[in-house]
């Protein structure tokens, strides 16, 4: 997996490939030598490169799903929170997002630290996922107003997603957070 999710692996690799080719043509200098080290280090960074770029991987996929969360959330769009990103049968989750989002604006949402362990003899299959995400938001009766930035939230958060239709990652309702891990950023 680590081949299909890190880039680096494959620029370390194609460094290697080159190293070695090189110093056999220090040894025989022949220009030939010289072509199949290219060669060689061009395709392995190649295979790489599209490997990297074309196979999607469940890490990826849930990277990109809380991606487009965050983004979501930021938009203020409760109902395509709820039709893209939490499953139907939810409803806990559900009512806790409405819940929060009458009381609050979040004007910025960023995760780290992303954990994913996929299981894929439940079903549907099931990922669970933590990270830690830092929130900035202000109350709504607060969110008009002209004012500076307000100060960071950190947030550990404890997830399971489903997958669901189209191969998309939905969360139930084992969706667990406690606010202010840490001390600032």
């Amino acid at each position: 997996m680590i081949f299909l999710e890190s880039i680096w692996i494959w620029f370390g690799l194609a460094f290697v490939v080159g190293i070695i080719g090189y110093s056999l043509f220090l040894n025989d200098r022949k220009i030939r030598t010289l072509g199949m080290t290219v060669g060689a280090t061009v395709a392995v960074l190649a295979i790489g490169l599209a490997l990297y770029y074309f196979v999607d991987t469940d890490r990826k996929s849930i990277h990109r799903m809380l991606t487009g969360l965050a983004a979501t959330i930021e938009r203020d769009n409760l109902d395509g929170i709820l039709e893209h990103y939490v499953a139907q049968r939810a409803t806990q989750t559900r009512g806790l997002a409405r819940a929060n989002m009458a009381v609050v604006r979040v004007t910025s949402a960023r995760f780290r630290d992303l954990k994913v362990d996929v299981n894929h003899l439940t079903s549907p299959p099931t990922a669970l996922v933590s990270f830690t995400a830092t929130i900035y938001w202000l109350p709504r009766n607060l969110a008009d107003l002209p004012m500076e930035r307000p100060a960071p939230q950190i947030v550990k958060f404890n997830i399971e997603l489903e997958r669901g239709p189209n191969g998309t990652w939905l969360v139930t309702d084992k969706c667990h957070f406690t606010p202010g891990v840490g001390a600032g950023l």
